[in-house]
């Protein structure tokens, strides 16, 4: 015999509540556990059973505002409760007044009535959004209480760059030859700057030291240029920079899988020919770095080496200094293919390679979005800037390392720069 699907529902009703009220009821502080909060899920399925069909769900509005006027009062009230006469009032850090709980009475009966309207698969997934919400949050505060105010302002100025600038921005090709439409290169720099972010608010949280893998990963994540030189400014100091040669080559490895994601985004015909060689590069070095984290001491292996201290990614000089050297590339691009021709282009990807990555990479994808060139000559002349980007970085650690971090990172670096020339060849 098949259930009532109204009885399903108000079940359905009924056990959202009980998830929500069982984090709650785990919570010492709270003023509002299981019982409440399945009794907020039932009455919630029940207000919206009372609503005639087609009409406005006043019922269960004034329910689900009626539980979070509960669950607030409750909490103020029971806050005062816990403090002494004669005490200080000044409350402790994150106290709950009954404010989180008034907001989950509100949706957890909101989203009873849900249940009721057959939306079944959106009120699991918002209940489920609402269990972890309320779950995390002790991991939540500290993580907050971890990031520093310059780590604040890089979030904030991540707002601004991603969400005001580039909505305002004209939407059309301009320029010499065409070659850049504003909102798309800025919305390119946006992806840049948010993977970079992600690396440094991930080294922020991690503090000041880090693991080996941590280090490199994180360090390839930000600016693997910026880790290379940082790793080998400090191996001068050792005698033996094993460790910075793990740093090295975990973070020139994580640049071609960067890259991955980068130019996917921005082509995905470009990717489909790219990604196998980007690959290869980025297995060869970290296989490297893993070799040299191997080889490692015990005691070394889980020392904290200091992280190579990187530049805030999201500072507004840093986002236009890349968004201007896009635009050069982009126009040198479309002038070299025009006047000079195809073979010229990679000229001008080796000597972007040098400094950045990111920007002819995304160049050459968008060039074959634009039907400028074909996905293989675009590979190429990503992986020449590879090639010259990895033997730069070869030299770095001779240059400002010492011979025993080069002769460290030789077998790495030198395994990359060999499949990149392969892919060169042969792509």
């Amino acid at each position: 015999m098949e259930l009532d699907p109204a009885i399903v529902s108000l079940g359905l009703a009924l056990g959202v509540g009980l998830l929500v009220g069982f984090e709650r009821e785990r919570q010492p502080d709270t003023v509002a556990g299981v019982r409440t909060f399945g009794l907020a899920g039932l009455v919630g399925g029940l207000a919206a059973m009372l609503t005639p069909k087609g009409a406005e769900p006043w019922p269960l509005v004034v329910v689900a505002v009626a539980a979070a006027f509960f669950g607030v009062g409750g909490g103020i009230a029971r806050a005062a409760r816990a403090v002494p006469a004669g005490e200080s009032s000044e409350p402790r850090p994150f106290r709950d007044l009954g404010l989180t709980t008034g907001f989950a009475l509100l949706a957890t009966t909101l989203l009873g009535g849900l249940a009721m309207s057959g939306e079944r698969t959106i009120t699991l997934v918002a209940a489920g959004v609402l269990f972890l919400l309320l779950y995390i949050r002790d991991p939540l505060h500290a993580m907050i209480r971890r990031l520093g105010q310059e780590d604040v302002r890089a979030i904030a100025t991540f707002v601004l760059v991603a969400l005001v600038i580039l909505p305002v921005l004209p939407d059309e090709p301009m320029g010499p030859y065409g070659a850049v439409n504003p909102r798309g290169a800025w919305l390119l720099v946006v992806l840049v700057v948010s993977l970079s972010l992600a690396g440094y608010i991930a080294q922020a949280l991690l503090g000041t030291h880090a693991g080996v893998i941590a280090t490199g990963l994180l360090g390839g994540l930000v600016s693997s240029t910026a880790t290379t030189v940082g790793a080998a400014r400090r191996a001068r100091a050792e005698p033996e920079p094993r460790a910075a040669g793990a740093i090295v080559q975990l973070a020139c490895g994580v640049l071609p899988l960067r890259l991955i994601v980068l130019v996917g985004i921005a082509s995905p015909a470009a990717a489909a020919t790219l990604w196998p060689w980007l690959a290869l590069v980025g297995a060869c070095t970290l296989a490297g770095g893993s070799l040299a984290i191997r080889g490692l001491a015990d005691s070394v292996a889980r020392a904290q080496p200091q992280i190579p201290a990187q530049k805030n990614p999201t500072e507004l000089r840093s986002a236009l200094a890349f968004a201007g050297v896009f635009v050069l590339i982009r126009v040198a691009s479309k002038a070299t293919i025009e006047q000079l021709g195809m073979a010229a282009f990679l000229g001008v990807a080796a000597v972007s390679g040098i400094s950045d990555m990111d920007a002819i990479a995304l160049s050459a994808a968008r060039e074959v979005a634009d039907g400028g060139i074909d996905a293989a000559l675009a590979t190429r002349a990503t992986l020449v800037a590879l090639l010259v980007n990895t033997l730069f970085k070869l030299g770095v650690t001779r240059v400002l390392g010492s011979p025993a971090l080069f002769r460290r990172v030789l077998p790495g670096l030198a395994a990359a720069a060999l499949a990149a020339l392969a892919g060169i060849v042969f792509a």
